[in-house]
């Protein structure tokens, strides 16, 4: 069943659904794999980036959009907005190990990192489904009221906040994790998306859609503290090295600024529809996935030069936390 566009993104017909969530740790260096959803091939591709080749194809039905890995970094959690529902994959495997369906339209995913706990937006509701690992696949903990069209999800790392872009409510819900209730509600930039946390947790980063900028929020003063500029569409952040970098699905670019001065530094060519993007564990990578034309593309962070293109499957989309 085709879904609607809630971007205003990619001019074609079928779904577009996306998120950000904050990365996970992935340990020292480079990342060795990255863990692409591909929705318009139905399937999840494992790719070796020491390499560039695709290790393994992983079907999973239902339009596999976003993407969250256990704290280990062992299972993939992957939204399938036309199941509807959630797919579990054994990463050692390179198997699907368990389907959970959902009603709605789950979107947005992340995890708990001290918990293990599993969040997944419902595109069509005001709500976060909570999901626990049981047995090799998740079971359903219940709900957790959030504003309307609920998209990016990141986790703090001390694992005690739930942050949600409401795309629709022009805002971010803080969430104490314990007790699943919404402590506030922070007005964002038109129309926020991908939702990032830096490090230490203290700043958070939505990309808006439809204003062409990224919020900052300071968690601690609990709001807004500056917008950045970005192209047309901007989708998802990423960090690394000093520097935010924005995917611009309609400009085909990534766009960079200074962490520090929150000033625009440089505009970077990619793919066709460039949408998830990742800084790999040491800051010196990022890897975009560019949705139409079919690649990862892998900057250098320090020049800002494109080393490279890996050829993946049709329609990748890797939002979320996607390097292991």
């Amino acid at each position: 069943m085709a879904r609607p566009n809630p971007t205003g993104g990619r001019r074609r017909a079928g779904l577009l659904l996306a998120l950000l969530i904050g990365l996970g740790p992935v340990g020292p260096g480079l990342a060795a794999e990255a863990i692409v959803t591909a929705q318009g091939d139905n399937r999840v591709d494992v790719v070796d980036l020491d390499t560039d080749t695709v290790l393994a194809g992983i079907p999973v039905p239902g339009s596999p959009a976003g993407i969250a890995l256990s704290p280990d970094r062992r299972t993939a959690y992957v939204t399938r907005p036309d199941g509807p529902g959630l797919a579990v994959i054994d990463l050692a495997r390179r198997a699907v190990t368990s389907m959970v369906d959902l009603p709605g339209g789950p979107l947005g995913i992340g995890v708990n990192p001290k918990t293990g706990a599993v969040y997944a937006a419902d595109w069509y509701a005001k709500r976060v489904f909570v999901l626990v690992p049981e047995a090799g696949g998740l079971a359903r903990d219940g709900e957790i009221a959030t504003g309307a069209s609920p998209s990016g999800i990141a986790v703090t790392p001390d694992g005690r906040t739930l942050l949600v872009a409401n795309r629709e409510g022009n805002s971010v819900s803080v969430i104490d994790a314990d007790t699943r209730r919404q402590r506030q509600i922070i007005p964002v930039g038109e129309h926020p998306f991908g939702l990032t946390l830096d490090p230490d947790g203290r700043r958070a980063y939505t990309a808006n859609v439809i204003s062409n900028d990224v919020s900052v929020i300071d968690l601690a003063e609990g709001r807004e503290i500056a917008r950045v500029p970005a192209g047309e569409r901007p989708y998802v952040v990423a960090l690394a090295g000093g520097r935010g970098f924005v995917t611009n699905q309609y400009a085909g670019t990534v766009s960079v600024f200074d962490r520090a001065t929150l000033k625009p530094v440089a505009t970077i060519e990619v793919g066709d529809h460039p949408e998830g993007i990742a800084a790999s564990p040491d800051g010196t990578r990022l890897y975009v996935a560019n949705w139409g034309s079919n690649t990862l593309s892998v900057i250098d962070a320090a020049t800002l030069g494109i080393l490279r293109e890996i050829k993946v499957a049709d329609g990748p989309r890797a939002f979320g936390d996607f390097l292991r």
